[in-house]
Order: structure tokens, then C-alpha cells, then sequence
């Protein structure tokens, strides 16, 4: 589909969820389409940073489309409070907007910006909020410059029902259904692919048993149907004229039967008026096409066919290859095919465009009196062509940047610039260095429209031209002339003798030095490449027009406007490609089932291919196989080596969750990394599974990091692979069992059965312990005791953990909430309706906080109950009842959290980092507690504090993972340089 590409091409995707699932489909889509584009990601949940940052990910991209992917939930993911969520939906919408306008001003490349639906998991309470702030954030959005809104109506067209995956979500932030990421991918390709590839042109149909059932020639104009699949097709073909398409008939038929047909059917909604041209008669179509081209003065690469004729249609694709040429499929899948056409998508739709079938018979009709004409300058005289030259209006800024990425043969310097890099360089300012001027012309046909573009730049006592680019429909009518003469006459008002048109040569832009050389050669000057004409003022205010005069390269460019040379590329499947991805992949099904066969592998490893033997474990090993791509796997076959991904292991423990009702933590790879081990604890007792994960090994000294909240510790494995090369690292999983997922029920507990492994691993100290979060809390604990029993602690490191019963910062949530409540009682200026309906909001607004409030209750209430049951399990030694819902990790550890309150301890190696950045469940803990030490100094005066960027949870991922890594390895060995061996290196690729 893509005739020219170009290699240096990026896509750089930044979301607020984990994002590379999206990765193996967007690549798969971008080969078939034809597109070579590198797809890269920004670190995972930055969005904000990377929108802010003028040196981001985003920021630096120069060539391709960035792709911004946000979901407002994930800013209160870890938001347990209704109050705080609530303040945080409608801020961080608004900051996000802030930030995107800003971004779009200074941006290099063009984006696409998508506000994704909330998940069936958020609260009803809080799905209100979401869906206001979301739709707020998309109005924002729109109209921005190089902006195009990727809404949930393209991702509804191609997605099916199964959209999330509760599992995969909980384990490593990965929301979405493998299906769902593939049907993202397609929305997502389609929006890059109206950015990067141009749209085509014209529309030419054919008639009988294309725009309406039946043959006109046999059936008669009353004889003919159309039923609603053809008329779809004309509505769609009058959508597409009305952006700017042209529609054409080729038809093999008596003319005046198929212009009785548009005149007379009343249920024709295609009527002539809509059509720019046609060719009704017996000619072979590829010729008619052909003079069809030559007629309206395009390039044939310009053109699709449509026909439901597959002798016709394999004609033209072999006479004439760049027409794109389609098959209408059976009447039950035109609507389909129709929707899923990417040849006519495009950003944005101009004026011009809305105009062009209009301009092109304008152009038609002035032809015809040039045709005629015997004397050139009374032909050019008798069209009394008006050029008017003046600063861009408000809705001039899409087509002006239109201009500079078409316009080939008569433009200067061919500078590209998008439509926010037009904008900056005319801010407003009285003093502004550049001049941004539009050219319109028209004459007694009609109007041209916007047709070009100057930009002139005062420097060095000169004006200099930085742009100067004319369309070619304009050119021999003295508009060029026209356009130097004014820009002569505002030199000539500032005082400047020096009018100075820079030429940057290119292979196409022959028409420009041509017209430079006709009026200004005397004035031209070559400095190696470069050339440009110093004309000085005065002469260009004499500057005329001469017809007849003009030169040879300017008549051929306008006579050849529209054309494009040959494709450098074949496009002998460029018909073929389409058809596919009208046809094949409609929705993200068929992209994974299509990608699943172009990828499946054989297997390649060295060992002997063990078979399974048990049920389980030839279960596990079908969602092995699916997950890594390979066929042929063998039950003793090591995950890593076959290619699994940490990121693969969370779609992995996804199913197992769902095959098995086992759920697994991430880490439990590492030990389990066969299917043999993996399905043989599947169904065994939780109590028998290691809590000491290897996250590194290899070294004679061993730091040990201590679960999250959520009972994981592979969120350490970036830290872990830079520590020193002399440290190993172990991950301390929660102790489980049958349907309890933390087997304790205080953080003392918790501390002296994961001491007790420690030791086993390391009978003796120094000893190196830490965690995040809670992690901290209870690495605190087991230092503690560790002191306690003699033994050395040299470094306690609490990663953004706060001290259990340290105050939260008080006050602002009330306050803001009595501010809207104040707000809607007065009818503030961000408040619409009467008194009434301000009552019934309020109303509602009560209502919606006592539910919450309620809910909220009867919540903690029952995880009250449930872990005094727990408490009363584990002294009796009672399994856990199976119509009793389970708690989860967080919920025993909250419970735990509340009755833990250690002594002063003397622990020299307390280092607390902390993160500095992050909304929403990232919001660093310094701006959610009203102490910024976090509580720990009432517990050790000895406390050594390090900031670092990122959020509560993205300072553990890169790229910020790096300097949490350094802060601790500096108290490890005094070597701020981290790990660079080549395992690190292979690890991390």
C-alpha cells in the first residue's frame, strides 16, 4: 500500500499501562501495509513526563508518529480513597491537557491521541468522573495542531466483546486481552497510516451491478434496484467527495442510460453533480482510465478502481499496475469492505479538499477557453486573475502546512514543516522575525483557493524568503511575479534594498529556478550547492508578467500538476494489500489469528524433546506453546531459552490462572522454568512453594529484597541486574497456602519466617535487606531483629516506604470539596442550568458520596471479619473455606500494618529513597504523608536520604531504576559505576 517508505521512520508509543503487548501486531501490520517503521516504546506509565519533557522519548522523535495511549484509571490504580480518587480524575485530565498542548506546539512529528474507555473494574461511583474528564480531555485535544484523536468508535469497529484480563492487569499491569492489544494495533496502524501514506485521490466506479442490481441496458432505468448495500456505496462515495475526492464513472454502456439513471431514480443518491468526469462506452477500461488521468491531470497512482467485474479487474492491474484497482465482494460484505478502505484516509480535510471537485471543473471549463484562444495574452488577460496576499486566518493553518509537504515543483527550499511548527514561527509578537503569508488567487471561473505560501525572514539587512511555494494549477498566469512584487514592496516599506530568494535544488523543483532565472538571472549567485538570488529592491518592484514568455519547466508543471513521478518501488501488489486488510483483517481476531500462523516456530533447541505424561502438564504445555509461538516444545524445555519474557510471563500465569484457578506470582519462573515443574505444583499445597526467588546470581555477597504489597518482588529485577557484580539478589515471595495468599497475620510474624530463610541462605551478617513499600516496612522489621539477635545489618534500603501510622496530609481534599460544593450553590462559572438543576446535581453528588461511603464500609467491615478468621485459620491450623472469599495479599498486609509500632532501634544502614515524581497510585509517598522523612526518624535517628526520579512505582522501572540501583550500590562498595557486564547487558535487551 505504501509506494515510497522511508527507513528512518519511527512510531514511539507512550501509555499509562504496559504497552508492548501491542508490539508483535503493529510490526506484523506495518510489514503488510508496506510500511518499514521501527516501533519503540517510552518508558511504561511516563506519559506526563514524556509530554513535558523537551528532551523525552516523544519529544526528540524528528520522523515517524508518536502514539499517546491514556487511561484515567490508571492514575488511581492504587488510589483506595473515593475523595482522593475523585480529585484526582479531573486534574490529572486537566494536566494532561496542559501538557499535550504544550507538547503539540513544539513537536517535531505528528501524534495520535487516544482517551481509552474505563475498564469494567473501576467503581460505578467513579466511572462517572472517568467518562466526564475523559470526553473534556478529547474536546481539548482536538483542533490541536498535528493532533489527530484516535476515538473508541475506530478501536469499537475492529475489536470484539473480550476486551480485558483481570489476571494479566493485577500481575503486571497489562490490561488487556491479547485479542484487545491486537485490535489497538489496527486502529493504531490505520491512524499512522493516514499520517505517513498519501491518500489517493479519485474514486472511478462502475455502474451495472456496482452502483446499483442489475444491468441498465437490459433492465431499463425503472428495472434496476438498489438495495441498501448499494446505496451504502453511493453514500460512501458522496462522504468521499465531500473531503475532497473526486468521483468518476468508467463504464461499459450506452452514456445516455446511465445519465438517465442519476437524473431520473429518485433513490439514486449519487447524483451528477457528484461526479468530476466519466467515460460511458465500449472503450477497454485501462484506457479509459488512462484518459481519464490525462483529462483531470493526475497520476495514475492517484486512482482506485472499483468494479465487480474479475475479468476487468485483472485487466487493469496488469495494463496499468499503479491504479489500485479493488473487487466489490458479495452484497453482504460491502459495508464491511467499505469501512475497512484505508486508500481515501486522511488527518485532515481542508477547505480545499471539500472544494476540489468544484475547482477541477472550474478548471475543466477554462481549459476549454484556452483551447480556443488564439492570442495567449488575451486569453490570460480575459481570466482577470486576482491574487490576494495576507497573514493566515485561523483556519488557514492545516491547508498552508498541506502545502508544504505536497508542493514539489515550484517551491525554493522545500521545507516541511507541520502545522504547530507553522504556528511558532509567527507568535504573536510585535517583534516577530518571520512573516507568514498566504496566497489565494481566483479568477472569472471561480476560486482557486489557498494556492501558496511565503515566508519571509528580515536578517542581515535583507528580506530573506525562507519558503516561497506556489501550487502548479496557478503558474503561467504572472501569480509568481505578483507575489515577488509584494514581498519587494514590504521590503521597500522597512527601509531594506535587498530582496534575497534562496534555491535549495531538488530532482523536481526545475519549475522554480526556471521562473528565478526568466526574471532575476542577472542576480543570481552559486556558492558550492547553494545558490540564491539577491535581487535588489527596487528591481523586484518592476517584476511583470509576460505571456507567452513564460518558461518551458513552469508550462509543463502546471500542465503535469497533480502527477507524480513513477513509483520507485513496485506496486504490483499494492491492489492485493488493500483487499487484505478490507477483506482478511477486520478486527484484531484475525490480526492475531493471521500473526499466530506467520509466527508460529518450530522448535530449535539442542536437548531431546521430553513428552508430556500427565493431563496438567499437556494443558501447560498448549499454553506454552501459544504464548511463545513455538511448535513442538518438550516439557524439560527452559522458558528463557525458548524465548519467554518476563513480559510473556504475565499473558502466561494469565491462562494458568484461568485454565488452572491457580494464581501465580510473576518470580515463580525463575524457580519453575519447565513445564514439568510448573504443572506439577499447579494443584499442590501453596505451603510447599519456595519464598526465595533468585533474582540474580553469581555473586559472593547477597542483597535481599522483600515483597511489595501485592506479594511480588520481579519489580526489584531492574535493580537487582545493576547491583555490583560481587551481589547476588533474592526476591522474599509470601509464605502461602491453600486460598490464603500471606499466611501471617502480623508484619513480626511476617519478618521472623522470612528471616528464618535468610539465614538458611546466610547463616551469618553483613547483612543487605530492603524493599518498596511495604517491602520496606517489613525489611525493617527483619533488620531489627536481626540487630536484635547480634547479628550485623549494613544497609536497610526503604524504597518510597513510609512507617506504618504516619499522618496523610490533611485538609485540601475537604477543602476542594467544599470549594465545588460552594461552586455549584452559586451557579459558578463552571456550573450550567438553574437553581433546580444545580439542586439535583448536588443531590446527586450526595447521594453518589453516601453509596460510596457505604460501600466503603460494609468493605472494610468484611476484610475485618475475614481476617479475624484468618488470625483464629492459622492457630488452629483450618484450611480456608472455599464459599468464604479469599483476601488478597494487600488486604492481609493493610490489616497486618495496623497493630505494628517498633520501638526506637539503632540501625546505622537506614537509607530511605524516595521518589520525587508521579500522579495519581504513582504519586510519590513525600506528597501523600504530612511528614517528608516518611515517619522513619522517630524510629532511628540515623537515616540517610536519597531522591530520585520517578514515581511510588515507576522509580523501579526504567529508565529511573538506574540511579535507585547507584543510591544503593554507593553504600554497598562505594562504586557509583552499576553493572555493565554483558549478562546485564543480554538480560536487559
Amino acid at each position: 500500500m505504501a509506494e515510497k517508505t522511508d527507513q528512518t521512520r519511527s512510531i514511539v508509543i507512550a501509555a499509562t499501562f504496559t504497552a508492548e503487548p501491542l508490539q508483535p501486531s503493529l510490526e506484523f501490520l506495518f510489514e503488510k501495509v508496506g510500511l518499514h517503521l521501527d516501533v519503540r516504546f517510552s518508558p511504561y506509565h511516563q506519559v506526563l513526563q514524556e509530554l513535558i519533557s523537551s528532551s523525552s522519548t516523544l519529544a526528540s522523535l524528528d520522523k515517524g508518529v508518536a502514539v499517546i495511549l491514556v487511561r484515567l484509571e490508571d492514575f488511581i490504580r492504587d488510589i483506595d480513597d473515593h475523595s482522593s480518587a475523585l480529585e484526582t480524575i479531573p486534574s490529572i485530565a486537566d494536566e494532561i491537557a496542559s501538557s499535550l498542548t504544550a507538547f503539540a506546539a513544539r513537536a517535531r512529528s505528528p501524534a495520535v491521541f487516544s482517551v481509552l474507555a474505563a475498564s469494567p473494574d473501576v467503581p460505578e461511583q467513579l466511572k462517572g468522573a472517568i467518562e466526564k474528564a475523559s470526553e473534556q480531555l478529547v474536546e481539548r485535544a482536538t483542533g490541536l495542531s498535528g493532533i489527530t484523536i484516535l476515538h473508541p468508535r475506530d478501536i469499537d469497529v475492529v475489536a470484539g466483546n473480550d476486551r480485558f484480563d483481570r489476571e494479566s492487569d493485577r500481575l503486571a499491569h497489562v490490561p488487556f486481552t491479547e485479542d484487545h492489544y491486537a485490535s489497538l494495533s489496527l486502529a493504531i496502524a490505520r491512524k499512522v497510516h493516514a499520517f505517513l501514506v498519501p491518500d489517493r485521490k479519485v474514486l472511478v466506479l462502475d455502474c451495472d451491478n456496482t452502483l446499483w442490481r442489475g444491468v441498465v441496458g437490459e433492465d431499463g432505468v425503472d428495472g434496476i434496484a438498489i438495495p441498501p448495500s448499494f446505496a451504502y456505496l453511493q453514500t460512501f462515495a458522496r462522504k468521499l467527495q465531500a473531503q475532497g475526492v473526486l468521483i468518476c464513472l468508467a463504464s461499459k454502456n450506452v452514456e445516455r442510460d446511465v445519465l438517465d439513471v442519476l437524473e431520473q431514480r429518485r433513490d439514486m443518491s449519487l447524483k451528477a453533480e457528484h461526479i468530476v468526469a466519466h467515460r460511458i462506452n465500449w472503450n477497454p477500461k485501462p484506457q479509459n482510465l488512462a484518459d481519464l488521468a490525462q483529462s483531470l491531470n493526475l497520476g495514475l497512482d492517484s486512482f482506485v478502481f472499483l468494479d465487480d467485474n474479475p475479468v476487468e479487474c485483472e485487466l487493469m492491474k496488469a495494463e496499468l499496475p499503479q491504479v489500485l484497482t479493488l473487487l466489490l465482494p458479495p452484497e453482504d460484505q460491502i459495508e464491511a469492505f467499505l469501512d475497512h478502505l484505508w486508500a481515501f484516509d486522511k488527518v485532515a480535510v481542508t477547505d480545499e479538499d471539500k472544494r476540489r471537485t468544484s475547482l477541477y471543473k472550474q478548471d475543466a471549463a477554462r481549459k476549454a477557453l484556452e483551447k480556443d484562444a488564439t492570442n495567449i495574452v488575451d486569453f490570460v488577460a480575459s481570466l482577470k486573475v486576482k491574487v490576494d496576499i495576507d497573514p493566515p486566518g485561523e483556519g488557514d493553518w492545516p491547508r498552508l502546512a498541506q502545502l508544504t509537504q505536497r508542493t514539489n515543483q515550484f517551491n525554493f527550499t522545500t521545507v516541511r514543516r507541520t502545522e504547530g511548527e507553522l504556528r511558532t514561527l509567527v507568535d504573536g509578537s510585535p517583534d516577530s522575525a518571520a512573516q507568514v503569508l498566504k496566497v489565494k488567487v481566483s479568477d472569472r471561473f471561480g476560486d482557486y483557493g489557498l494556492v501558496g505560501l511565503v515566508i519571509c525572514i528580515e536578517a542581515d539587512r535583507e528580506l530573506l524568503l525562507d519558503t516561497f511555494l506556489l501550487s502548479c494549477r496557478v503558474l503561467g498566469r504572472g501569480v509568481e511575479h505578483s507575489i515577488l512584487r509584494h514581498v519587494a514592496a514590504i521590503a521597500k516599506s522597512r527601509g531594506i534594498e535587498m530582496v534575497s530568494l534562496p534555491f535549495n535544488k531538488t530532482a523536481r523543483n526545475e519549475p522554480a529556478s526556471a521562473f528565478a532565472d526568466s526574471v532575476a538571472e542577472a542576480f543570481k549567485g552559486v556558492e558550492g550547492d547553494r545558490t540564491a538570488y539577491r535581487i535588489p529592491t527596487d528591481v523586484a518592484l518592476e517584476i511583470h508578467h509576460r505571456p507567452g514568455f513564460d518558461p518551458d519547466a513552469v508550462i509543463k508543471a502546471r500542465e503535469s500538476d497533480g502527477k507524480k513521478p513513477a513509483a520507485q518501488v513496485t506496486t504490483a501488489n499494492v491492489s492485493e494489500r488493500y483487499t487484505i486488510f478490507s477483506q482478511e483483517l477486520l478486527t484484531g481476531k484475525d490480526v492475531l489469528s493471521a500473526l499466530s500462523k506467520s509466527n508460529m516456530r518450530r522448535r530449535a533447541l539442542p536437548a531431546a524433546v521430553a513428552l508430556p505424561a500427565t493431563e496438567a502438564e499437556r494443558q501447560m504445555l498448549a499454553i506454552w506453546e501459544d504464548v511463545l509461538g513455538i511448535e513442538g516444545l518438550g516439557v524439560d524445555d527452559d522458558y528463557a531459552d525458548a524465548g519467554g519474557t518476563s513480559l510473556l510471563a504475565a499473558r502466561l500465569f494469565a491462562l494458568v490462572s484461568q485454565r488452572f484457578g491457580v494464581r501465580l506470582p510473576l518470580t515463580f519462573i525463575l524457580e519453575h522454568p519447565t513445564v514439568r515443574r510448573l504443572a506439577a505444583v499447579v494443584d499442590q499445597d501453596r505451603s510447599q512453594m519456595s519464598s526465595l526467588v533468585e533474582l540474580r546470581g553469581g555473586g559472593r555477597r547477597n542483597f535481599f529484597f522483600v515483597h511489595d504489597g501485592d506479594g511480588e518482588t520481579l519489580l526489584y529485577q531492574n535493580i537487582a541486574r545493576r547491583l555490583p557484580e560481587n551481589f547476588s539478589a533474592y526476591g522474599i515471595e509470601p509464605r502461602r497456602l491453600q486460598n490464603i495468599p500471606l499466611a501471617h497475620v502480623s508484619i513480626d510474624d511476617m519478618a521472623t519466617h522470612y528471616l528464618k530463610l535468610i539465614r538458611e541462605k546466610q547463616p551469618s551478617g553483613p547483612y543487605f535487606v530492603g524493599g518498596m513499600c511495604a517491602g520496606g516496612v517489613i525489611a525493617f522489621e527483619i533488620a531489627r531483629q536481626l540487630t536484635k539477635a547480634d547479628q550485623r545489618v549494613e544497609l536497610v534500603a526503604l524504597l518510597d516506604s513510609a512507617l506504618p501510622g504516619t499522618p496523610r496530609r490533611r485538609g485540601r481534599i475537604a477543602k476542594q470539596r467544599a470549594g465545588r460544593v460552594a461552586d455549584l450553590l452559586s451557579g459558578g462559572p463552571a456550573q450550567r442550568g438553574g437553581l433546580a438543576t444545580r439542586a439535583a446535581m448536588l443531590c446527586r453528588k450526595a447521594f453518589n458520596a453516601a453509596a460510596w461511603e457505604v460501600s466503603n464500609r460494609m468493605g472494610r467491615l468484611s476484610v475485618k471479619v475475614r481476617f479475624e478468621f484468618l488470625r483464629h485459620a492459622l492457630r488452629r491450623g483450618l484450611a480456608w473455606p472455599g464459599l468464604m472469599p479469599a483476601l488478597t495479599v494487600r488486604q492481609i498486609y493493610d490489616s497486618a500494618e495496623l497493630s505494628y509500632s517498633p520501638p526506637p532501634t539503632s540501625l546505622p544502614g537506614l537509607m530511605l529513597v524516595r521518589a520525587r515524581t508521579g500522579q495519581g497510585g504513582d504519586t510519590p509517598f513525600r506528597e501523600v504523608y504530612a511528614d517528608d522523612e516518611l515517619g522513619w526518624r522517630h524510629v532511628s535517628t540515623d537515616l540517610l536520604i536519597e531522591d530520585v526520579d520517578g514515581g511510588h512505582y515507576t522509580m523501579l522501572q526504567e529508565p529511573f531504576a538506574e540511579a535507585v540501583a547507584e543510591k544503593i550500590a554507593v553504600v554497598l562498595d562505594g562504586n557509583s559505576v552499576v553493572a555493565t557486564s554483558p549478562a546485564y547487558l543480554k538480560a536487559t535487551a
